[in-house]
């Protein structure tokens, strides 16, 4: 729940606002300045209702304090007084709104939740300019493999809660995807999603980036600067490769999850934190903080719920449906006629080893595309170079195809076949090639295909190419 101060010297005023807010937000009440630092010193306040007339320092004080320490911090006033004079001192001091008592409840109402709505536009705002790009369609999310789909429903039960998740996967798994994804999918999702790219970013700099820094704190530093934990609020905060930070910035960031409360560089005042922390790594952290490569207490952090997102040479069912997928959303910008693949060719991407996983095979599309934009298929002569030799991480599969004619393949609906009878077929050669190849062993096909001999068996018997071995 949001959180509300309430400052105000008289006592019944104080406990009318409470009752006002309290089943709709998280309420603290002060009856001084004193105290109003105190709760604004220990708590991430959401905004302040604020009398202006108040024995010893006013309304007017605080608010300027305020305004220097949280200028994002909306502040309402509240007063009795009617003259125009304290009205246009409190608005010229930054507050959002003035109003009288006695207060009418739906108007307060009303001003409250518009002032932390417009902050929450504000801070969303500046999230977006942070980041290099937000372009991650996670509804788009492509793949129907069983272990593909064990891990994204792993992401969805563990969006529901406030749990620490660590994603780990190769490079170009689509980390940073479903880590958006469980975002969207979690209580959160109106809240800022914030990345850090740690690989991306100095060791020098990371720290000013994730706490922020106050004015004159370094050279340049010639204003306040908010760090991507004060802009992610009750958000989600994503570390992307975070095995790549330094041994002084995990300690940091350590007393941070522990404490939920940080400085800025350069600051002497503490700030809380309430984000959500997901983290996505393609080290092996265990054994890291096993060799002293990452500290053992962070790792047991940030390593509540762990998903793993499967490689794509352990998810070649899901290739067909990746390439269609990407010839859909990168064709159509770069004027593009092509709609399919040769069923040769198709074999041949499926039988690749994909070292660079999705990101790879997208990049791949969209070179065929670039180059090939004028022909409705793709010939297997038109693919690079690494398919039509033996890399040595994968070994292509040179199809010899009994699957429907080229056109069938490419274009199902023309056909009368539907995209499952097409992936079946692609399967179902992919499968007979490497059974070819490997001299009927299912062990050894199975290990150039990239999946276990039970899973083989499995799709050989659901495709109908023999008999199951007992």
């Amino acid at each position: 729940m949001q959180k509300l101060l309430i400052v105000d010297d008289e006592r019944g005023s104080r406990e009318s606002l409470k009752q006002i807010f309290s089943h709709e937000y998280t309420v603290f009440s002060a009856a001084s300045v004193a105290e109003a630092q105190t709760v604004l010193s220990r708590e991430q306040v959401d905004l302040v209702l604020l009398d202006v007339v108040m024995p010893g320092r006013t309304g007017i004080d605080l608010l300027r304090q305020i305004h220097v320490d949280q200028p994002d911090l909306p502040v309402i006033m509240v007063s009795a007084l009617t003259a125009i004079p304290p009205v246009v001192e409190a608005i010229r001091q930054g507050a959002v709104d003035f109003i009288g008592k006695p207060f009418d409840v739906d108007n307060i109402l009303h001003l409250v939740r518009r002032a932390l709505e417009t902050k929450r536009l504000h801070r969303q705002v500046a999230v977006l300019k942070t980041e290099l790009s937000a372009a991650f369609p996670t509804q788009q999310i492509v793949g129907s493999s069983p272990a593909f789909s064990a891990a994204i429903a792993q992401l969805r039960q563990a969006a529901l809660t406030d749990a620490t998740v660590l994603i780990q996967g190769e490079s170009g798994t689509g980390k940073e995807l479903a880590a958006r994804l469980l975002h969207t999918q979690s209580p959160r999702r109106d809240e800022p999603f914030v990345a850090v790219h740690c690989a991306a970013l100095p060791d020098n700099l990371l720290e000013s980036e994730l706490f922020g820094h106050e004015k004159g704190a370094f050279t340049n530093a010639n204003r306040q600067k908010p760090g991507r934990f004060e802009l992610a609020g009750s958000g989600t905060l994503f570390f992307d490769e975070i095995g790549e930070m330094s041994t002084a910035t995990q300690v940091k960031l350590l007393r941070v999850l522990q404490e939920r409360e940080y400085m800025r560089v350069g600051g002497t005042r503490l700030l809380r934190t309430n984000a959500r922390i997901v983290a996505a790594t393609a080290r092996d952290l265990r054994r890291e903080s096993t060799r002293g490569g990452f500290r053992k207490d962070l790792y047991y952090r940030i390593n509540v719920v762990q998903v793993r997102l499967p490689p794509l040479r352990e998810r070649r069912d899901d290739i067909p449906l990746l390439l269609t997928h990407f010839l859909g959303q990168l064709g159509p910008a770069l004027h593009a006629v092509t709609r399919g693949f040769e069923a040769e060719a198709m074999c041949r991407l499926c039988a690749y080893a994909w070292p660079g996983n999705v990101r790879e095979l997208r990049n791949v599309v969209e070179r065929m595309l670039v180059l090939h934009r004028s022909e409705p298929v793709i010939s297997v002569s038109r693919l690079p170079e690494e398919f039509h030799a033996e890399p040595e991480y994968g070994k292509p599969v040179v199809a010899k195809p009994t699957v429907p004619t080229v056109s069938a393949a490419v274009s199902p609906l023309k056909q009368g076949m539907t995209l499952e009878n097409a992936v079946s077929a692609y399967e179902r050669q992919l499968i007979a090639d490497a059974l070819h190849q490997a001299d009927g062993v299912q062990t050894r096909a199975a290990k150039d295909l990239g999946t276990t001999r039970r899973i083989l068996r499995y799709k050989m018997e659901k495709l109908g190419l023999a008999d199951p071995e007992p």
